[in-house]
């Protein structure tokens, strides 16, 4: 019988996120198993070297020692879902880089230093990257926010200062700059081998993983900025079997991505993406 091995994503990648996290997961793994495969569940942080290797993982890992073996075990003949190198190419700098050279619209976007917030690279997919303008919203490079502070938005040079000197502070050696931009926020969520797409307004989420469940609504319709993520999106799939994000959309139609995450907790969707998931794992699996 084929082994699939669930790994839940650290609470610390997950903030206010973990039932949510656990649940998509449990919910693919319930379907894998009614159709034949024998399952099993850890936490990444439970993953070491020695832990046997099985036919299949399906992982929401992102520390380094984690998908070191997860790595390992797909060099090793193991199906990964998603990928070692789909897990580093949304890292945020390596997202900036990836989206400039496919020419996807973004956000102007700074990649700084926070020890002398001394400029390491600019990158833009329209126009010329002027200096960093404010109000802006500094992130954190690397792995996902871990707490809110790893998204700030700042009004000025002080907050932006202060916010360069709080990620040296907590050893965060690089920080991206992102351009603010007006428009709706559309939240999407994406299994491209399953022809599977869902999006909706950020307002109409329901909950902010930060400040738990809210009321917040959105009061005009925004199924226009829907539609058009809609139709730019297949640009958007990346090394990437399972991966969601969110793109903001502007008053000329366009939509620009300013996030993309591997294995997002599909929430808003989450029966219909578990099958979606289990369908695009099994077919490739019989390939």
């Amino acid at each position: 019988m084929k082994t699939v091995l669930g790994i839940f994503r650290a609470a610390c990648f997950s903030p206010g996120m973990v039932e949510r996290d656990e649940a998509v997961l449990r919910a693919v793994m319930a379907r894998m198993e009614a159709s034949g495969y024998a399952v099993s569940y850890l936490h990444e942080e439970e993953l070491v070297p020695d832990t046997p290797m099985p036919y299949m993982a399906l992982h929401m890992a992102r520390s380094p020692q984690a998908l070191e073996v997860l790595l390992r075990w797909q060099r090793a003949g193991c199906r990964v879902v998603n990928s070692v190198e789909g897990v580093h190419s949304v890292e945020r700098a390596s997202l900036a880089r990836w989206c400039a050279v496919q020419g996807i619209p973004t956000p102007k976007t700074w990649i700084i230093d926070t020890a002398d917030c001394r400029l390491l690279c600019t990158v833009t997919t329209e126009g010329v990257c002027e200096d960093i303008t404010f109000p802006c919203w500094v992130k954190r490079a690397g792995t996902c926010a871990q707490e809110s502070s790893d998204v700030c938005r700042v009004t000025d040079a002080e907050e932006y200062r202060a916010c360069m000197s709080r990620y040296r502070s907590r050893g965060i050696c690089e920080a991206v700059v992102m351009e603010h931009l007006e428009g709706p926020c559309v939240k999407f969520y994406a299994v491209p081998g399953a022809n599977f797409f869902y999006s909706l307004p950020m307002g109409r989420l329901g909950y902010d993983k930060f400040a738990g469940n809210t009321s917040e609504c959105v009061e005009d319709d925004t199924s226009w900025a829907c539609e058009a993520v809609n139709r730019q999106a297949p640009k958007w799939t990346s090394m990437l079997d399972v991966y969601g994000g969110d793109a903001i959309v502007g008053p000329d139609g366009v939509a620009r991505l300013i996030d993309l995450n591997d294995w997002p907790s599909f929430s808003a969707c989450r029966a219909v993406a578990a099958e979606a998931i289990a369908l695009m794992i099994m077919n490739k699996t019989c390939v």
